[in-house]
């Protein structure tokens, strides 16, 4: 089976199919059950497990198998390495991850064995990916004006196409149609489009899960 035609029978799973560790996993309860902080999609901003399963296909769309590394930046408890475990186990692969809550890096280290940074993306020296990730890095407002916000994004952004190898990809929140909530950051899909393509040519964004969020990714060819 060709790796797009795994990937895209994983996402048929996930829309309609009923998987029960990952309802095990969404029912975890914080007052009684030890696995939740290493498995509730609660911890890591998600409302069900099946939600994160599918971003992170997004953010993976089109990866060789043969041959990559991964930056995962702002990785949480190191989630994405675990569905790359999952989707080819028998496969090696570098990764790494950063993120600069140390409780998520603990809990990286108890549930995968990962070594992850513990510290911030804007002051840590790292090596050149093949693919370079950010799945919820851009979810929060990091400025005090929207302005500023904007600038820093793209300011991130060329640093982490300066780390990849292949491709940049990332998750936004799309301010059309939706509830804007204190404290997240929502950019215009079409405003993202427009200004990546001219400054990196080769650009798609996915709106293909929910009105909220939406992926970008940017490909060196």
């Amino acid at each position: 089976m060709s790796i797009m035609k795994s990937i895209q029978n994983k996402i048929q799973d996930l829309l309609y199919g009923n998987n029960e560790e990952y309802n095990r996993r969404d029912t975890l309860s914080a007052a009684t059950d030890p696995d939740f902080m290493l498995y509730s999609p609660e911890v890591v901003g998600y409302n069900t497990t099946a939600e994160q399963q599918f971003l992170f296909q997004n953010l993976i769309m089109g990866l060789d198998a043969t041959s990559f590394s991964v930056l995962d930046i702002g990785c949480g408890r190191g989630d994405l390495y675990g569905f790359l475990k999952e989707l080819w186990p028998d496969h090696l692969f570098g990764y790494t991850g950063i993120d600069m809550n140390p409780i998520m890096c603990d809990l990286g280290r108890e549930k995968y064995r990962l070594e992850l940074i513990n510290g911030s993306f804007d002051n840590t020296k790292l090596s050149a990916h093949d693919w370079v990730i950010a799945g919820g890095f851009f979810t929060q407002r990091r400025c005090e004006t929207e302005d500023d916000d904007l600038k820093k994004m793209f300011v991130d952004i060329d640093n982490m196409y300066n780390l990849a190898n292949r491709v940049v990809s990332f998750n936004l929140l799309s301010p059309i149609n939706n509830k804007i909530h204190e404290g997240f950051f929502y950019v215009h899909p079409g405003l993202v489009m427009d200004l990546l393509i001219e400054k990196y040519k080769f650009v798609t964004v996915r709106h293909n899960y929910s009105n909220d969020v939406y992926t970008v990714s940017i490909y060196k060819i």
